[in-house]
């Protein structure tokens, strides 16, 4: 799987469904929908929680499998 360290240049429009991310605090999850606004994507966590993550949030993304 790759990884992608996010960062000023990053695009997050393109970011797919099915993609891994993790946040700065540590939580991980894939993402269940890109709101296509450049900003937020909703994110289901491994506890099956489904949250708006904002871009500042994110520290990493991986490919989807």
């Amino acid at each position: 799987m790759a990884k992608l360290v996010l960062n000023t240049t990053t695009d997050l429009m393109k970011v797919p469904e099915g993609a891994g991310i993790k946040l700065h605090d540590g939580r991980q999850g894939k993402v269940d929908e890109n709101m296509a606004d450049g900003q937020w994507l909703s994110v289901e966590f491994e506890d099956g929680e489904i949250e708006l993550v904002h871009s500042q949030d994110i520290a990493e993304m991986h490919e989807p499998e």
